[in-house]
């Protein structure tokens, strides 16, 4: 690293202190160091926010490495930060994941004692990250920039692979929002979909999809005929009593089979106003309309909605399939959840796989259907047929199994 970097460690045993202050003039030349025993002196010296890096201790007295991640995030900090532990590595792992839920920029965890190549990788992440990604003013759209867009039909269907683990077959698609925005370019769910839900444009969002997905459908009939396609719904659509009819028809008039437009509800949302949404949700099934729960084991009340709505299918969400061939926790969630939906006669359906360990680990415990960048990443319409063309009927060695 060429830049003068400023780090600060907090750790209340000084040989760490001084063993991490030895390791960095290695690695690095240009370092600005500051040790700290205590959390209580690192706040007081004002150095946090200005830090090119910390390492922070969990278990200290007085204010420990916990009580310090919540203080950070009370003031914003954006350094950042590499936790250290003697700890448990499900503990380390879980203060990494409080971080993140504290939109900390947790960078690592580590365990004790440090490493010098463990050190130099830190240090070269964290150089290539200043140097490829400096810091963007967030965008931020309001409810009349999204109503325009839906008035002029901005937003674009873009369709992710759905593959059975079975044949490893593409059997279907989600359907995902984007923006293509005049001036910004191709704008994220992320960057509008908050303000689109709290404006109450979620119905209408849905139903611009789905026609578009319907119109594909028509168009491309050979091509996509054996194909179910997912679309999203939030609480806000779920509040629209007609949607099942308003979908219902769009269906009938392209001829499209309801049984093959799969409607994914995010399970936190089914705590918004249960009894109406639980109307609408049976309206759908009664319609014809299979229910996928998504994002299952995020929220709070998993086994009671699975007990309440009429679900066909099970969506296991992206954090616990990420590294499940390695992590045995995920391994043991992916694995029950599995057995659970079989009892419940369910599909279950993997979202997030990047790598072929993935896929090969929810092959052996019989998930049905896997979606994720292995696959392909999100595709607007004319490269998803494109991409149809090539890998449909793609051989299983391909995938990477």
């Amino acid at each position: 690293m060429n830049n003068l970097i400023k780090v600060i460690a907090i750790d209340d045993n000084q040989l760490i202190i001084t063993q991490l202050e030895l390791l960095l003039k290695q690695v690095a030349q240009d370092v600005d160091y500051h040790g700290f025993t205590a959390g209580r002196h690192a706040l007081d010296s004002g150095m946090c926010d200005s830090a090119s890096l910390i390492f922070l201790d969990l278990n200290m007295p007085e204010i420990d490495g916990i009580e310090l991640l919540r203080i950070f995030a009370d003031a914003k900090l954006t350094t950042p930060i590499v936790l250290l532990s003697g700890e448990d590595k499900d503990v380390l792992e879980t203060a990494s994941n409080l971080g993140t839920m504290h939109n900390l920029n947790i960078i690592s965890n580590i365990d004790k004692p440090v490493s010098l190549q463990r050190l130099k990788s830190l240090l070269e992440c964290l150089d290539q990250h200043h140097r490829t990604s400096p810091a963007q003013p967030e965008k931020t759209y309001n409810a009349s920039d999204i109503r325009i867009g839906l008035d002029r039909q901005q937003f674009k269907a873009h369709y992710q692979p759905k593959v059975s683990l079975e044949t490893l077959n593409v059997i279907g698609m989600e359907i995902l929002a984007r923006w293509y925005h005049p001036f910004d370019g191709l704008v994220s769910p992320g960057e509008f979909i908050p303000q689109l839900e709290r404006a109450g444009y979620s119905a209408e969002l849905a139903l611009q999809l789905l026609t578009q997905t319907l119109e594909l459908y028509d168009k491309y009939y050979e091509q996509v005929k054996s194909l179910s396609f997912s679309l999203n719904l939030s609480a806000g659509a779920l509040y629209d009593i007609e949607l099942p009819n308003k979908l219902a028809t769009l269906c009938d008039q392209y001829s499209v089979p309801r049984k093959q437009i799969i409607l994914e509800i995010t399970e936190s949302q089914l705590l918004d106003n249960l009894p109406r949404t639980l109307e609408v949700l049976l309206r759908f099934r009664l319609k014809g309309f299979p229910l996928s729960i998504d994002d299952f084991g995020t929220g709070f009340s998993s086994f009671t909605q699975l007990n309440q709505v009429p679900f066909s299918e099970l969506k296991i969400d992206r954090s616990f399939v990420s590294n499940c061939d390695t992590d045995s926790k995920k391994q043991a969630i992916v694995s029950a959840t599995s057995d659970l939906a079989k009892k419940l006669s369910l599909k279950t359906v993997a979202e997030g796989i990047e790598h072929a360990g993935e896929l090969n680990y929810l092959r052996k415990c019989g998930i049905d259907v896997a979606q994720g960048f292995l696959f392909a990443r999100p595709l607007a319409a004319d490269a998803l047929l494109s991409w149809l063309t090539h890998n449909l009927n793609k051989p299983l060695a391909e995938w990477g199994t």
